[in-house]
């Protein structure tokens, strides 16, 4: 009876341990959570979470660390963040880079970001090793959770590459406030299924050029195909109603049929080698159509006077 009450008081510490445990490791897979790390006010923070060890010019296990931020003060909000340090970033020149994959909540008020790197008494092949600091930076009363995930030693103290020290509980330093960053948008969205983008509110493109059948899109739209649309609205200036102003000269008939037979086209119009090399402009082309109905509407006129008057001569002779 007595060893099944040890067993049992043994097991509730076991539980009770692992339910506070703050580094945990899966087959070579760790990951250690910190404290909740607070900005009291609207003063940034930042605070030094860990530090990790590497050598730019040899090959070394390691691999990509995962941080996520879990915001729990007056909020919700979630970050994922991929950092890639060492070898296979950049060859003998050891180049870092930070990418934000996910961004989910209300609140955005933490981001990651590394600081300066520097040297560490060990070397690799004749080659000096260094560290690089992950920081978190917490603004606007924000209080978050950071979750690390790596395959490095976690260590106290540096003795060579592929290490990592942890800092659950970091010292805070003030920093100038600070604006996060967006999503990473340098990587391709792949689907095997349907893209689709729902919810209240407006859905934009913030930058650059989308193309619907082609990879090289010119224009903000570029649509290899047919497009089909209950109502197109195209905003365009200099709408061509100065063609009915007083002081505007019609082109003179004669030099336009002289134009016509030698080029084959009207004149201000775009030829058919033009058209088919770089398109048209739907309020460009509009505007200029609607500029020779307007002149054609003007020359009827004249004929009609002209008409007239010759009618009138013919009566007044009979």
């Amino acid at each position: 009876m007595r060893e099944i009450k040890i067993t049992f008081i043994f097991l509730l510490i076991t539980v009770s341990l692992l339910k506070a445990q703050v580094h945990l490791e899966q087959n070579g897979l760790k990951t250690s959570v910190t404290n909740t790390l607070y900005a009291d006010n609207t003063q940034a923070i930042r605070y030094e979470i860990a530090t990790v060890s590497y050598n730019s010019h040899h090959w070394q296990p390691g691999g990509i660390i995962i941080v996520e931020l879990f915001e729990q003060s007056y909020g919700v909000g979630y970050e994922r963040y991929m950092l890639e340090i060492g070898f296979g970033r950049g060859v003998n020149v050891g180049e870092r880079k930070v990418s934000l994959l996910e961004s989910y909540g209300i609140n955005r008020n933490a981001q990651i970001s590394l600081g300066a790197e520097y040297d560490i008494p060990s070397n690799v092949g004749g080659y000096v090793n260094r560290a690089t600091p992950i920081y978190l930076d917490v603004k606007s009363y924000g209080g978050y959770k950071a979750r690390i995930s790596y395959m490095q030693d976690k260590v106290t103290g540096f003795s060579g590459i592929n290490q990592i020290i942890i800092n659950a509980t970091p010292s805070s330093l003030s920093i100038p406030d600070f604006i996060p960053p967006s999503v990473d948008t340098s990587k391709d969205i792949a689907s095997s299924g349907n893209l689709r983008i729902s919810g209240e509110g407006i859905h934009y493109i913030e930058t650059g050029n989308v193309g619907i059948g082609t990879l090289t899109p010119q224009e903000k739209l570029s649509v290899n195909g047919k497009i089909r649309a209950r109502e197109i609205k195209v905003e365009t200036a200099n709408w061509p109603d100065y063609v009915f102003g007083k002081n505007y000269q019609l082109p003179d008939l004669k030099e336009t049929e002289t134009f016509i037979k030698i080029n084959k086209h009207l004149p201000g119009i775009p030829s058919a080698e033009e058209v088919e090399k770089n398109g048209v402009s739907l309020g460009e082309m509009n505007a200029k159509l609607l500029k020779k109905i307007e002149e054609l509407t003007l020359y009827v006129i004249q004929l009609q006077k002209e008409n007239d008057l010759i009618k009138a001569t013919i009566k007044g002779m009979k």
